[in-house]
């Protein structure tokens, strides 16, 4: 195995800039302007893409993107998340917050190079952090950084491992995209686009068809001697989906309703509005999140009419004058819904239902293929597990 540096096993490394001209170098549609918040670990995200004009784009064409090349976050709060560019939105340019690694072909595997980038992301973060009042990973900091490069045919076997899981990752999240495109279809076809009120139809409001239980302050629920704290659930941990080592952690003797499992509903109330369907885990829920239950509907029911509304909670939160945009529980009284008669919501359940249910189950797989990559990367990088007699 040799050890090099990735300048010397790349073709190019480099980092775009912020078009000029404000908000009239943006457009609708255009060539795609990729920036950090669409490096994820591991993955693209198209959430957020930006679009240029032609003009724009023209400037940034010693940034122009290629198939395979990596992308790698080098400031801010999201420095050092690696992905490979998704060749969906290609042509493309990043900004000056991304750097393009383009890895030559005849020296390196340009998924292996994600792999380790991704196995030292604590010693790039040390390296961001460094001498600096903003995380930041420079241009030579990126070319000196040393890799221990095995061979082609090792390189290519390491990334059918974890490549295999990461795929599996990939096709679940583009199954529940289009599960949930089914779902919103049938859901507006039924509630939203009605003409009239059928019989045996009625009108309400959220919490006519929900309990929306607020969480604990957890502070005041640390674990005792001898107990195997709960990771808390917040804000943060809702927007990632999982529980990580920097979660706070809660007493498992807490009221059970305030514990959270898989496929719950958690609407956050406050400062970030947001719903989602909880796949990450046990934990305990926290004060500023609404834990949606009921005993007369199912999840996709109170799920969809709360997501429905969520567009609307946001303007009323972001009006209100504080520091922390939020909304009060009279407002789910405002939010209206539409309930059917029992014959036709087991109508529309048995089309719903079964999707909905394989949205969740693709979800808490994916959290499992996730913890296995994780726990697999060190082992296999680090050559713990050696993959040289291993046949693909």
């Amino acid at each position: 195995m040799a050890v090099v540096k990735l300048a010397d096993i790349c073709q190019k490394i480099g980092s775009g800039a912020t078009p000029r001209g404000g908000k009239e170098a943006y457009r609708a549609e255009g060539i795609a302007l990729v920036r950090s918040q669409n490096v994820l670990d591991f993955s693209f995200s198209s959430d957020g893409l930006a679009y240029i004009n032609d003009e724009q784009a023209d400037k940034l064409r010693n940034v122009e993107l290629q198939s395979g090349d990596v992308l790698l976050n080098i400031t801010g709060d999201s420095v050092a998340r690696a992905c490979l560019m998704d060749d969906d939105y290609l042509p493309g340019r990043v900004n000056q917050h991304v750097a393009i690694i383009r890895v030559d072909e005849s020296k390196a595997v340009n998924s292996y190079l994600l792999y380790y980038l991704q196995w030292r992301k604590s010693h790039l973060l040390q390296l961001a952090s460094a001498g600096a009042t903003r995380n930041a990973l420079t241009k030579g900091m990126i070319e000196q950084l040393e890799i221990d490069l095995p061979s082609l045919d090792e390189q290519r076997k390491v990334v059918g491992i974890l490549g295999s899981i990461q795929n599996k990752i990939k096709l679940n999240h583009e199954i529940n995209d289009n599960l949930y495109a089914q779902v919103k279809a049938i859901f507006s076809e039924n509630f939203l686009n009605l003409d009239f009120l059928p019989d045996g139809w009625k009108t309400g409001n959220l919490l006519d068809i929900a309990d929306y239980l607020n969480g604990l302050a957890m502070q005041k629920y640390r674990p005792k001697d001898g107990e195997t704290g709960l990771p808390v659930l917040k804000i943060k941990e809702l927007r990632q989906g999982i529980c990580d080592a920097n979660s706070e952690l809660c007493s498992p003797s807490i009221k059970s309703e305030y514990i959270i499992h898989d496929g719950d509903i958690i609407f956050s109330w406050s400062g970030s509005l947001l719903v989602d369907i909880w796949c990450g885990g046990t934990c305990g829920l926290n004060q500023h999140l609404f834990k949606v239950t009921s005993n007369n509907y199912d999840k996709w029911f109170y799920y969809l009419w709360t997501a429905h509304h969520l567009d609307r909670f946001i303007a009323v939160a972001a009006d209100k004058a504080t520091t922390m945009g939020h909304i009060k529980r009279e407002e789910l009284e405002k939010a209206e819904v539409i309930i059917p008669s029992k014959c036709d919501y087991k109508r529309i359940s048995t089309l719903i239902k079964p999707l909905f249910d394989l949205i969740i189950s693709n979800r808490i797989e994916n959290r499992k293929l996730t913890a296995l990559r994780n726990t697999l990367l060190p082992k296999i990088m680090s050559g713990e597990i050696d993959v040289s007699d291993i046949q693909l």
